[in-house]
Order: C-alpha cells, then sequence, then structure tokens
C-alpha cells in the first residue's frame, strides 16, 4: 500500500511537471517550419521537419503577437533531403545530431553561434566547412563519418573532444589552433587519408588510438608543450617513417594515475625514425621511447655551451685563491678598495678608512660559457684584538674573507676561533667555530648581521 501511495505521488509530480512545461512552451509550425516557442526565455527552438531541399530559417517566429528569435537547432532537425541551409545569426547553438545523414556539402555558420552538439554533423555529406571564433566547444563525434575535406578550426576552441574527426576518411590535412590543449579519444581514428596534421605548440596531451589507422600519415611533428600521449597513439599507421618530438622529456601515457609505456603499442618502430632535441637523445634512448629504427637529434639545431662552474673564492695565508670545478678554468677578477682615493679634499684633516676589499670573479674556459659571478669582502683586522681602523696600516692586521652566497663563510681565521653573530638590534644570533681556518653560519632571516671576531665588528651585508 505504502508503495502503491509512492507511485501516484510521482505520476502526480511529473503530469504537473509537463503541465507546467505546456504552459511555457508551445508548438508551432509557420510556413512549412516547426517551433518551439518558450515564453519563459522568450526565445524560440527550430524542431524537425520533413524538410528538403535548400532551406533559409527565418531570425524570429511570430506567435499570438510576440516575435521570438531563433535561438537553437534541434536534435535531428535535417535529414537526407536537405541540400543547404542559411542560419540566422540569432542561433546560439547546433543541438546533437542537428544535421545527422544531412545531404549538405557545405555550411556557413554565423558568428552567434557558440556550440555544435555531439554528433552534430555525423554521417553527414559535408565537405567543407570554416567555424567562427565564436564557437567554444565542440561535442564529440561532430564530424564522424561525414565526407569532410576541408575544415578551418577557430582560435577560441581550447579542447578537441572525443572522435570529433573519427572515420573522415576524406579528410586530408588540418591545422590545430594554437589556443588547444588537449585531444580527446579518437580523434582522428581511421582517418586513412590524412597526410598532414599541424599541432601547435600549446598541445599538453592526447587521447587514446589518436592516429588509429592513419595510413596516409607518413611523418608528423610533436611540439616542445607535449606531455602525455594515450595508448596506441599510432597504432597500424604502417606508413608513418618520422616522428619529431620537440619535447625536452618523454611524453609519458597516463591512465588511472599510473604511467604505462604503451603509446606504441601495435606499432612498429623499427621502420620509424624518431628525431628529437640534442640534449634529451639520452632520455629517450632510455625510456619506451627507445626501439626506433635510429633516435637522432635534431638537424641544425646546436647543443647550448654549458657554463663553467662558478669559483669559489678564500684567503689563505696572506694570498687570495680562486678555485672552480670546471677543468681548465681561469679566472677574471675585479678588487675595489673603497679606501683608494685621488687628490681628495676636505677641511678637517680626518680621513675614515673603511679596512675591507670588495671582491668579485668569474670564470671561463674552453667550450664553456662564462660562469656566474662570485663576490667576496676582504676586512683587514686588528690581530691585537682592537678595532682601531684609523692607523690600519701601522699595527699588526690580518685578513679574513666574507662570503655570503649559499651561507655565511668566513675564512682566513685561526683554527678553533670562535665568531658569534648578532642582528643589528643586538640579538644573539649565535656563534661558530672555525675549521681549518674556515667556518660555515647558516644565514639568518637578516639583510645585516654583525659578525664578532676578537673585539673586531664586521658589519656583513646578506645576499
Amino acid at each position: 500500500m505504502k508503495q502503491f501511495t509512492i507511485s501516484k505521488l510521482l505520476v502526480a509530480f511529473f503530469m504537473q511537471l509537463c503541465y507546467g512545461t505546456m504552459l511555457a512552451s508551445n508548438i508551432v509550425t509557420v510556413e512549412g517550419f516547426r517551433f518551439l516557442i518558450d515564453t519563459d526565455e522568450n526565445e524560440a527552438t527550430l524542431l524537425s521537419n520533413d524538410y528538403s531541399g535548400e532551406i533559409v530559417i527565418p531570425e524570429k517566429v511570430t506567435f499570438e503577437g510576440i516575435d521570438y528569435p531563433i535561438t537553437v537547432l534541434s536534435s535531428n532537425c535535417f535529414g537526407t533531403k536537405v541540400t543547404s541551409v542559411k542560419i540566422p545569426n540569432t542561433v546560439r547553438s547546433l543541438a546533437s545530431k542537428c544535421f545527422y545523414q544531412a545531404g549538405i556539402k557545405s555550411i556557413e555558420i554565423p558568428n552567434s553561434v557558440a556550440w555544435l552538439g555531439a554528433s552534430c554533423f555525423e554521417y553527414s555529406d559535408l565537405t567543407t566547412i570554416q567555424i567562427p571564433e565564436s564557437v567554444l566547444g565542440i561535442g564529440e563525434s561532430c564530424f564522424e563519418s561525414s565526407d569532410l575535406e576541408n575544415v578551418t578550426l577557430p582560435k577560441s576552441l581550447t579542447y578537441i573532444a572525443k572522435s570529433c574527426f573519427g572515420y573522415c576518411r576524406k579528410l586530408k590535412e588540418i591545422s590545430i589552433p594554437s589556443s588547444v590543449t588537449s585531444f580527446g579519444d579518437y580523434v582522428f581514428y581511421q582517418c586513412s587519408s590524412l597526410a598532414r596534421v599541424d599541432l601547435p605548440e600549446s598541445l599538453e596531451s592526447i587521447g587514446d588510438r589518436c592516429f588509429f589507422i592513419c595510413s596516409s600519415l607518413e611523418q608528423i611533428i610533436i611540439p616542445s608543450s607535449m606531455k602525455y600521449m594515450g595508448s596506441e597513439t599510432f597504432d597500424q599507421c604502417n606508413n608513418l617513417r618520422m616522428i619529431v618530438c620537440k619535447a625536452l622529456t618523454p611524453p609519458v601515457h597516463i591512465r588511472y594515475g599510473m604511467s604505462y609505456g604503451d603509446i606504441f603499442e601495435d606499432f612498429d618502430k623499427r621502420q620509424c625514425t624518431l628525431i628529437v632535441p640534442r640534449v634529451s637523445l639520452d632520455a629517450y634512448n632510455s625510456s619506451y621511447w627507445k626501439g626506433f629504427g635510429e633516435i637522432k637529434a635534431i638537424e641544425g639545431e646546436v647543443e647550448e655551451a654549458k657554463s663553467c662552474s662558478t669559483p669559489t673564492i678564500a684567503y689563505i695565508s696572506g694570498n687570495l685563491s680562486f678555485e672552480s670545478s670546471t677543468a681548465g678554468a681561469e679566472y677574471h677578477y675585479t678588487i675595489k678598495d673603497a679606501d683608494v682615493a685621488t687628490d681628495k679634499y676636505n677641511t678637517d684633516g680626518q680621513v675614515q678608512l673603511n679596512g675591507k676589499l670588495d671582491i668579485s670573479v668569474y670564470a671561463t674556459a674552453d667550450g664553456y660559457k662564462a660562469s656566474d659571478k662570485a663576490t667576496a669582502t676582504l676586512y683587514w683586522l686588528n690581530a691585537e684584538g682592537g678595532d682601531d681602523t684609523n692607523n690600519i696600516n701601522l699595527v699588526k692586521t690580518r685578513g679574513v674573507m666574507v662570503t655570503t652566497d649559499s651561507d655565511i663563510t668566513i675564512s682566513g681565521l685561526n683554527d678553533g676561533e670562535v665568531v658569534t653573530f648578532y642582528s643589528v638590534n643586538g640579538v644573539n644570533l649565535g656563534n661558530a667555530k672555525a675549521v681549518h681556518g674556515v667556518l660555515h653560519f647558516a644565514k639568518p632571516n637578516e639583510s645585516i648581521v654583525i659578525a664578532k671576531i676578537r673585539g673586531n665588528d664586521l658589519k656583513i651585508a646578506i645576499k
């Protein structure tokens, strides 16, 4: 009894829903055209009818004294008897199977249309189409099994849906716009006449069996942006002899969050040459991309010269020392002394000396680019423990070298010598002990620190 009551309630609900829809929508026929009038949305949809020959769709239909613009062409709207259709610029979308099996050879899509539904032109006689920039999306199997030979895609597209051009056996070439980032599965499935596909540098992924039995395809260029490729991408592409893959990292096949190496399943790689970036030859030879008849570098591509390793700077036994790990490195250095002056003038006769040298150096070597520049500061300290730099040349001094590249490094110290670090506000940041005359101290979150070395205060700027 309870189940019967629920069933009656559901029937009543759907009857009320249908009655409300009928109140808002009306089907009318005007001059052979059938329209669904939506009085709530103030628009009309063109419905299917026994249309034939050349069709010119009106921009609007008048119902009960009110004009309703035609905004949608419904599913299965046109059949085999239709030879041409003129669409008004009031139409926003073509529903799924709108031109399914239609007899049209070509069609002009107005700039008002934003969507082409799934299977929109499937099994149609359409041979050529230019899709306007207003179109934002194309449904699955939109042109599948049509007679399409020429198509111009808009730059508004970002995705080519599943089987969009599947079984388009007369399609010979196509250029994908630079806005597209991904393909669905089977996009060019059994396009047996397809000989050229221009893939954009924006394309990052393509689905399974994208070029399945594209038997006229002899070469293809995969853009540097490519990251993921579906399984059996080139299955039974028996005439494919050259693949140029510009991606520095070999694209992988991802499914269910895992990587599989079956991009080339059912494709004989031995009959094909793979051309890749020179710097990536080892990567392709060691991945599931190996096994091609030949893998070679892109012609004319010159391997970019590597840079020399950045030299280190140290102060040892009164001498500056530069060292780069690059064999045969030579050093180009600059030493600046802020105390050097020529024919300067002042009134009180007092000159404060900084007691430091600013040093920079970079390395070069045959076959290498110049290294990054290393910098350091050599401080002259009072070896007796004082901090008097006004008479720096009159007292016994020693030099210590400070660099702040990866951490704070001070060389030229005595073994076991302890250096304490402070913030400019006087906060103790910690200390470190020199080992073999060198100490390292992790960079604090400060722009300037003070290093206290036997009574000498060094102000160190942190990079």
